[in-house]
């Protein structure tokens, strides 16, 4: 049976630039439990989620992206 999935937006404080962005996606995806991220289209703050909820919850989430030096909202809780 597959993990429960959930998605998330999350609101990036910082104007990050392409290769910034690119490279948090691609570090939040090799962690275990991060099925995909993404930046929004046109919206260079809007990052895009989708997570195993057994590895982690928003907050955690949120953590993990501060712990690259970012900082972030849950956007649609």
């Amino acid at each position: 049976m597959a993990d429960e999935q959930e998605r998330v937006e999350i609101y990036i404080e910082e104007d990050m630039d392409v290769s910034q962005r690119s490279w948090l996606v691609a570090t939040l995806e090799h962690k275990l439990g991060i099925v995909s991220a993404c930046f929004e289209h046109g919206d260079h703050h809007r990052l895009t989620i989708n997570f195993e909820h057994k590895h982690f919850s928003h907050i955690t989430l949120i953590d993990a992206i501060k712990e690259h030096g970012y900082h972030g909202k849950v956007a649609n809780i």
